[in-house]
């Protein structure tokens, strides 16, 4: 955690001069998980091949889902919009899209989906394969061509074009309800089990091909739809109510940092934005993802809160930097210009939020060393962070003022 702390510091200080880019790629991929809190699924004894693609990636700690319901989730996340939240709809739309992107860019596109009865059906359902697991046939580019629709293949189609070389520019990769944590046995932790299984038998072959080798240009994303349905409805700072919670997403390449945590909020639409930059597109995005931020800070060579405003800042007048604190310890900060919301992180973990651009809160706090970390965000979701390290002490007696500091 110290090393994580001075690196955004560090990234603080650099902020000013260098320019956080995304590598454009020609093999962008995402996978889709279900229904699993944060914290069920890092660090999970039931999923040691996740957890080591953890350690070799960037893992995001603070990737909120925009609500719940699962087509809405996966609405979100490729079209920035949600058309419609009924899981057993026939119909297509006619939105904005990844696919319809790809399209215009030139790119190859396939949708890898487990346990489908065959190639470009376009049913609901069919054992454990369900459709809404799969976003992109809803889409009137894929789901109203023949054509198209002939790239919705069996999973396994994906292990044939990994052997033949024959990967294409961007798939969506959709394990059934069996190995996605969607349905699960009454085993505890069976559902996390077969879920790292089809991880070993499709994504560790994927990330054996040369494009995830170093000089590769691959880019894969293991994303969660929601969090726990029933007890999971955490938000971000800039989104108040009706969240789908706090979930795990993963993001491993040779151009992503390795080990990396990205301290950053981020929601679907910003995982979109950043799938298309990648994969080329310059001009519009879909959707809420058209004024989202991309997750800039992952990537080699960028910045750590890379995707930071240059004109958006935070003072921390409480407390200073070096200053030896109580236990009970005072934190005011103000943020140029108004923002949104405001957060208060203490050694990396959130504190304290709230909607405004003053803050000012008590917060209680183990003694020894800590770094306070202050995030501002704007509307857009632009974001500013200062951090300030101090120590806190006990005492038997006596008065210590946190506000005013000397």
């Amino acid at each position: 955690m110290k090393y994580l702390i001075a690196s955004i510091a560090l990234a603080i200080a650099l902020a000013g001069s260098l320019v956080a880019q995304i590598p454009v790629s020609k093999h962008v991929y995402i996978l889709a998980e279900e229904n699993r809190s944060y914290e069920h699924i890092v660090g999970s004894s039931y999923m040691p091949y996740l957890n080591s693609l953890i350690a070799r990636g960037t893992l995001f700690t603070q990737y909120y889902a925009n609500q719940h319901n699962s087509i809405t989730d996966y609405f979100w996340v490729t079209s920035g919009q949600v058309p419609t939240s009924n899981n057993e709809t026939t119909a297509t739309y006619n939105v904005d899209n990844i696919v319809r992107h790809a399209m215009q860019l030139g790119l190859s596109f396939k949708d890898y989906a487990q346990s489908i009865p065959y190639v470009g059906y376009a049913g609901v359902a069919s054992g454990e394969y369900v459709k809404r697991h799969t976003a992109l046939p809803y889409y009137s580019d894929m789901g109203n061509s023949a054509t198209e629709m002939r790239k919705l293949v069996p999973a396994t189609q994906l292990l044939t074009d990994i052997r033949n070389g024959t990967l294409p520019d961007f798939a969506f990769i959709a394990p059934d309800l069996v190995h996605d944590i969607h349905t699960c046995p009454t085993t505890l932790g069976a559902c996390e089990q077969e879920a790292d299984l089809f991880l070993k038998t499709y994504i560790k072959p994927l990330l054996a091909t040369p494009e995830f080798q170093p000089g590769g240009d691959g880019l894969l994303f293991i994303w969660t739809d929601e969090a726990d349905l029933s007890t999971d409805n955490r938000c971000s700072a800039t989104v108040s109510t009706g969240c789908g919670g706090h979930i795990a997403v993963v993001a491993i390449g040779p151009r992503v940092k390795a080990g990396y945590k990205s301290p950053l909020t981020y929601h679907h639409q910003n995982l979109l934005r950043t799938m298309l930059t990648a994969m080329g597109d310059k001009k519009s995005y879909p959707g809420a993802a058209e004024t989202a931020v991309a997750m800039n800070d992952i990537f080699v060579g960028n910045p750590n809160g890379g995707s930071s405003s240059p004109t958006l800042s935070v003072t921390v007048q409480s407390p200073t930097a070096g200053e030896t604190v109580g236990t009970a310890m005072h934190v005011a900060a103000t943020s140029v210009p108004a923002v949104t919301a405001m957060q208060v992180y203490v050694d990396g973990t959130l504190v304290y939020k709230v909607a405004a651009d003053v803050i000012s809160t008590n917060l209680t706090v183990a003694p020894g060393a800590h770094a306070i970390a202050v995030k501002a965000w704007e509307n857009s979701g632009a974001n500013a962070i200062k951090i300030v390290n101090v120590t806190a002490t006990t005492s038997s007696a006596g008065v210590t003022i946190q506000s005013p500091a000397p």
